[in-house]
């Protein structure tokens, strides 16, 4: 019985010195707080942006063709985003709705484009 209540405590010691934390060369004269954490926290903060920008297709004599160079205006327009921003993360990104105007025999269609970014601050 002695031996195992003997064993049973070193057992127990045992698993107490396993999550202890040796602290060396921090001076115990004066008040000192010391915290722990488990897991891997960043100290970056970030700041939500929101920008709007002119989506303007080329000109062109026919309205289809005026809707095709605002969409690949469009396309131009998101890939410059995205390489702006290669280190922050795009939440959204919209060209939004394309309103086409004749003026002089040419069809021009634009839109405003909206991007919202997540952008690092420190």
């Amino acid at each position: 019985m002695r031996f195992l209540t003997l064993g049973l405590m070193s057992f127990i010691t045992a698993g107490a010195f396993a999550q202890s934390v040796g602290v060396k060369d921090i001076p115990a004269g004066e008040d000192t707080t010391i915290k722990i954490e488990k897991g891997n926290k960043s100290e970056n903060t970030y700041e939500i942006t929101t920008s709007t920008e002119a989506v303007e297709g080329e000109p062109a004599p026919l309205l289809k063709e005026a809707r095709a160079n605002w969409k690949t205006a469009c396309k131009e327009w998101k890939k410059d985003v995205k390489d702006l921003n290669k280190d922050n993360q795009i939440i959204s990104m919209s060209c939004g709705s394309m309103k086409c105007s004749t003026t002089a025999m040419e069809t021009t269609c634009t839109s405003e484009g909206k991007s919202k970014i997540k952008v690092k601050v420190k």
